[in-house]
C-alpha cells in the first residue's frame, strides 16, 4: 500500500495523509478544552454570570406589609366603642357654666371626624310612655326636657335622659347651623343605644354642640333657641 493510500484512526475518525495535520489540531483543541485549566476557567465564569444576575431582593429582603385590611379596622373601632358604652366611659369632655346658655360640655382632647363621642344616656322607653312623661315634665317648671325620640327596626322609641345623672351627653346644647356632632344608632346586644359621634374635627377648649332635630311649632315657639 501507498503512502497515499495509508489513513490513519483519531478519535475514531478516518484521516488521510492530506488531512492528518487538521485533524491533530482538532485532537489537540479537544485536549485544550477539556484541560483541568480549561474546566477551572469555565467553572469561574459561570460563578461570575450568576454573580451579575442578582435580583433585588438578594439585597433588600422582602418587606411584608403590616396594614391590617379595612374591614379588620372597623371591626376593632365598633368593638371599641361598644366597650366605651357598656362601661360608661366618657373621655376628653368636661362641663363647664356658659352664663345665659347654662350648662355646656366642651372638649379636653382633640376629637378627629368619625370619633365617637360620647352616648347619650338614659332610660330607653316605649313611645306611649314617653307621651305621659313628657306630658309630666310639661307641667312642672322645674323639670327641663331631655327626650330624644327615634325609630328603631320600625319600631318608635325614646330615650329619657331628664333625670339628673351625671352623664355628660345629655348636657351638649343644640346648634341647628354650627354643630360639630351628629346622632347615631347602634346596636348592642340587641339593643339600640344613641350616640354622638364628631362631624368634623373638634379642637381642645371648643363646645360640643348638635341639632335637636325638633322642628315641632309649639317646641319652636317655646324655645326659640332651637332655631338657631
Amino acid at each position: 500500500m501507498s503512502d497515499c493510500e495509508t489513513v490513519s484512526k483519531i478519535n475514531g475518525v478516518k484521516a488521510s495523509p492530506d488531512n492528518r495535520k487538521g485533524t491533530n489540531n482538532i485532537s489537540k483543541a479537544s485536549i485544550v478544552v477539556n484541560s483541568p485549566r480549561a474546566k477551572m476557567n469555565k467553572k469561574k465564569k459561570l460563578v461570575e454570570t450568576r454573580q451579575d444576575n442578582k435580583l433585588l431582593t438578594d439585597y433588600f429582603p422582602v418587606r411584608r406589609s403590616s396594614r391590617k385590611p379595612k374591614s379588620e379596622l372597623e371591626k376593632e373601632k365598633k368593638a371599641a366603642i361598644e366597650e366605651k358604652v357598656l362601661k360608661n366611659i366618657e373621655e376628653g369632655l368636661e362641663v363647664v357654666d356658659l352664663g345665659e346658655k347654662g350648662r355646656g360640655v366642651v372638649a379636653t382632647k382633640h376629637f378627629y371626624r368619625g370619633d365617637f363621642v360620647v352616648e347619650y344616656a338614659g332610660d330607653l322607653i316605649d313611645l306611649s310612655t314617653a307621651k305621659k312623661r313628657e306630658k309630666e315634665y310639661s307641667e312642672n317648671p322645674d323639670f327641663g326636657c331631655y327626650m330624644y325620640y327615634f325609630v328603631h327596626r320600625n319600631r318608635n322609641y325614646c330615650i329619657d335622659a331628664t333625670e339628673e345623672s351625671g352623664r355628660l351627653g345629655r348636657l351638649i346644647n343644640h346648634s341647628k347651623t354650627a354643630g360639630n356632632c351628629h346622632t347615631k344608632l347602634t346596636e348592642i346586644n340587641n339593643k339600640p343605644y344613641l350616640m354622638l359621634i364628631a362631624s368634623r374635627d373638634i379642637v381642645i377648649g371648643e363646645e360640643l354642640l348638635y341639632d335637636y332635630g325638633d322642628r315641632n311649632k309649639d317646641s319652636l315657639e317655646s324655645h326659640p333657641w332651637l332655631k338657631s
